[in-house]
């Protein structure tokens, strides 16, 4: 049989069940406060890398717009003062160092029986760039893939022009389906950070016997039957061909927009024909293009009024600094190449020292799958596959 509760113990359970239940009401009203504020860290992920730049992208909200004010920000225990921009507290203020940190954002709660609203985010500032190193290029000519591989310390990602390369710790490798005259290596980190550099991409080529033909000779029979048994003989091992030559006439019927304009075109001999008939007698089918001694050019621009194409009074000089008879020079050239010749070999290019137009011109060959060339002294420091010392 229980005992009867006594009237001083009956009035302190009814005390302790007020104070537990208005107790209870205050935790759950002060959680649902905490709930509403619904504080917000964006612009960063947990366990993010990134550059310090990166950080003044970060910003901090809370649902409840009047518990913004209240919001403490730390960065590794030591406080961080905001900058509020309407709803959003910005840290752009604030540059952290490299290595690791704590990025804390907090909103203290209104009893001390409830928890505050706190959001920690661990990240790594790193802006240091991969290290890059490219150590082998091989390629088995102009038309042929290329491999290249290197060394990327502290790279996520590396890319060689549009392909992505396989990276195993720091070491890349790639195969490029053709051989530009120069192609871009980047390395990225997982911050952002990059490396890069152009390389250059060399390609074999065999030092050759070389016989010139002319347009006239070529479009000969028996001209051209005797190049043709001096390589069956092995006694040459290339033919340079005239597309444009020293009077400014297109040998071909060139699709060339300007050499159209100008009425460059003499169509004397089928390129492609002309290659093939090459290969078949054992040689290489080479190019020769006379870049800026143009008559036809010259006389046509004078013609139309545009002086400053012209290179001399004479009329038969173009201007080789005009980006325009530049362009023509080059449209030439990768139209050569496109048409299976194995190389394309620039002469009267002006001075050696505009490696620009000459960079231009070999990567336009290049790209279209051929060995670029110049006629230039012997020894000189060009951007080409090969140089034909002049007078050879």
């Amino acid at each position: 049989m229980s005992a009867p509760v006594r009237r001083s113990e009956l009035i302190l359970l009814v005390f302790l069940g007020v104070v537990f239940a208005v107790s209870s009401t205050v935790v759950v009203a002060s959680v649902a406060h905490i709930r509403n504020i619904g504080l917000t860290v964006e612009g960063i992920e947990d366990g993010a890398v990134l550059r310090a730049s990166a950080f003044r992208g970060i910003s901090i909200g809370t649902d409840d717009e009047d518990s913004l004010d209240r919001v403490e920000v730390f960065v590794d225990d030591a406080a961080v003062t905001p900058r509020r921009d309407g709803e959003r507290l910005l840290l752009d203020g604030f540059v952290p160092t490299e290595g690791r940190h704590l990025l804390t954002a907090r909103v203290r709660s209104a009893t001390a029986l409830v928890v505050d609203a706190v959001v920690d985010h661990e990240f790594t500032i790193d802006n240091t760039a991969p290290s890059l190193a490219v150590q082998h290029i091989r390629s088995g000519g102009p038309r042929a893939p290329v491999v290249i591989r290197g060394t990327a310390d502290g790279a996520e990602l590396v890319r060689i022009g549009h392909t992505r390369a396989h990276v195993d710790n720091g070491v890349f490798t790639a195969v490029v389906a053709s051989a530009p005259a120069t192609i871009f290596v980047e390395a990225r980190d997982a911050a952002g950070n990059s490396a890069g550099r152009h390389v250059v991409v060399p390609v074999p080529r065999p030092a050759v016997r070389a016989e010139h033909v002319t347009v006239e000779d070529w479009a000969s029979p028996p001209a051209r039957e005797r190049v043709l048994a001096m390589a069956r003989r092995g006694e040459i091992d290339a033919v340079r061909l005239d597309v444009k030559d020293e009077t400014g006439q297109v040998a071909h019927s060139s699709r060339v927009a300007l050499a159209q304009q100008i009425g460059a075109v003499n169509s004397r001999y089928d390129p492609r024909a002309a290659v093939d008939e090459l290969h078949r007698a054992g040689v290489r089918a080479v190019a020769r293009i006379v870049a800026f001694h143009d008559p036809v050019l010259a006389r046509a621009s004078a013609r139309s009024g545009m002086r400053d194409h012209l290179g001399d009074t004479a009329l038969t000089l173009t201007n080789s600094a005009h980006p325009e008879v530049r362009g023509y020079v080059v449209a030439l050239a990768r139209e050569a190449a496109s048409l299976g010749f194995d190389d394309v070999l620039l002469d009267h290019f002006g001075s050696e020292s505009d490696v620009d137009f000459l960079a231009e011109v070999r990567d336009a060959v290049r790209a279209a799958g051929a060995c670029f060339g110049v006629v230039a002294a012997d020894g000189a420091d060009v951007p080409a596959d090969f140089i034909v010392p002049a007078g050879r």
